[in-house]
């Protein structure tokens, strides 16, 4: 397994900010999901909170990545379908994780973490930049 998981949060920084709020907003709370699932890590709670991050991220998919499409859709992105099949990835793999917590896989959380942090990185932070771009030109903000 990676190195030990540092319990400081990581903090939203100005660079991270696309400037469309339904998008930013997304943003920080999957951090805010990040940030959480570190506190359960370093407090050996894994089973008796994993529910509640698995909770917050059904919550992001149901409500944020369904208006991001929507976004897309509607200004008629080139790279839509590419964005949802990254999306539908993500869905996969999070089911994945809950089938895991019923076999009781150990260090399931760090494994999440890890995941949510590259995907982060990956899809927020670079991905999504291009998309936003994009949707500036037709007009989004």
């Amino acid at each position: 397994m990676k190195d030990e998981i540092k319990r400081e949060p990581f903090v939203w920084k100005d660079e991270y900010n696309v400037n469309i709020s339904i998008i930013d907003e997304q943003h920080k709370k999957f951090l805010d999901i990040i940030n959480e699932l570190k506190v359960i890590i370093n407090d050996n709670s894994c089973k008796e909170h994993v529910s509640k991050i698995f909770f917050q991220i059904a919550y992001l998919i149901d409500y944020y990545f369904i208006k991001e499409e929507i976004y897309f859709k509607d200004c008629k992105y080139p790279n839509l379908e590419q964005h949802k099949t990254s999306h539908n990835q993500f869905i996969e793999r999070i089911i994945q994780f809950q089938k895991d917590v019923e076999a009781n896989k150990p260090n399931l959380c760090r494994e999440i973490y890890y995941y949510l942090e590259k995907w982060f990185d990956e899809h927020i932070l670079k991905y999504n930049k291009e998309a936003v771009a994009f949707l500036k030109k037709s007009g989004v903000n």
